[in-house]
């Protein structure tokens, strides 16, 4: 079964299920997770806990015969066996699934996988491990759901926070999950009982945020200029690489260019993204752009990125960074710079 994240603890205060399965891409989730069944299997006998790390090669045969064999330790045991690359092969597939059908009632097993596409979730083994064990999305909270998330990690930690000081506290950690739990830890020690002010925030907290090049694209495509602005200035803080900044505005860009030319032939937004490739998840994204813009402004955009390609690779004289900048706002609806003077 499907169970959502928060309802983890709930469900362990009633039971340890023999197959557990963890999926997602933030490490403190997934650490946290594990750590809340580690106890609770030790509680319920598991005294013994193996650890194993699917790797090319991996012999699962011998992972069958030693989870078959008795433990000489203590009378149940705790299997974490973890699948970085998401992908078990024809073996482990067939291994996976007969462990679903069958699980030992002297084990319990958690499987440790990253998050999986929904072609992934269709295949045969992740269908039976979701049938027959308890299957946990550990999903990373997306910048909107960022201050709820840090709300309610306070509250467990006893403290009360103005909103405006939860709204800070999610803009600098933004993207580093880690460094959220930290200062929250932080803040515990210095606020005490007192309500934490933004004031608070600011003094005690270093600005931990991390970014990638596609929650710059995916802020330009919004039209957010605010956080498309702090996310470029977070990603030359981080030392990325001016160029691949650069590839990942001009990809959106040639798509949203492809987009508007089929809708101008007559094709609706949604079948245009479609045709042109759009993941589903960045559709609500294209579709603001595409309401922004038309054919003539994008062409002149475009001729900007060209010259921004140019400040970038030297062959123009230029700041990169203010070059990608001047782009970005661009791309984020505002006015656009002139051919001659980009």
């Amino acid at each position: 079964m499907k169970l959502a994240a928060d309802r983890l603890a709930g469900h362990l205060a009633k039971e340890v299920a023999p197959l557990y399965i963890l999926s997602g891409d933030e490490p403190l989730l997934v650490d946290e997770a594990l750590a809340s069944i580690r106890e609770r299997a030790r509680a319920a006998g598991c005294e013994e806990r193996e650890v194993h790390i699917v790797e090319r090669g991996f012999d699962w045969a011998a992972l069958g015969v030693g989870m078959k064999s008795l433990s000489l330790f203590s009378s149940r045991r705790l299997v974490e066996l973890r699948l970085p690359g998401g992908k078990p092969g024809d073996e482990g597939a067939r291994f996976l699934t007969a462990l679903a059908m069958q699980p030992d009632a002297d084990t319990v097993c958690v499987l440790v996988l990253p998050a999986l596409n929904a072609t992934a979730q269709r295949a045969k083994w992740a269908t039976a491990l979701a049938a027959e064990g308890v299957w946990v999305e550990l999903r990373t909270p997306t910048p909107a759901q960022l201050p709820a998330w840090l709300q309610r990690r306070l509250a467990t930690s006893g403290l009360r926070a103005e909103p405006a000081a939860v709204e800070l506290l999610a803009v600098l950690v933004e993207g580093n999950l880690l460094a959220a739990k930290q200062e929250i830890d932080k803040l515990a020690l210095l606020a005490g009982a007192a309500e934490i002010t933004p004031d608070m925030v600011r003094e005690a907290v270093a600005d931990g945020a991390r970014f990638d090049i596609f929650q710059l694209s995916d802020a330009a495509l919004a039209g957010d200029a605010a956080r498309a602005v702090r996310v470029l200035a977070g990603l030359r803080r981080e030392g990325q690489a001016e160029v691949l900044v650069l590839w990942a505005l001009a990809r959106d860009l040639l798509s949203l260019a492809d987009v508007l030319v089929r809708t101008g032939r007559g094709a609706s937004v949604e079948r245009a993204m479609q045709d042109v490739g759009i993941w589903r998840s960045r559709q609500a994204a294209f579709g603001q752009a595409a309401s922004r813009r038309r054919g003539a402004d994008l062409a002149r955009l475009l001729r900007s990125a060209a010259l921004a390609d140019q400040v970038v690779k030297g062959l123009r004289p230029g700041n990169p960074w203010n070059a990608l900048q001047e782009l970005t706002m661009a791309f984020c609806g505002g006015p656009l710079p002139l051919a001659e003077t980009a």
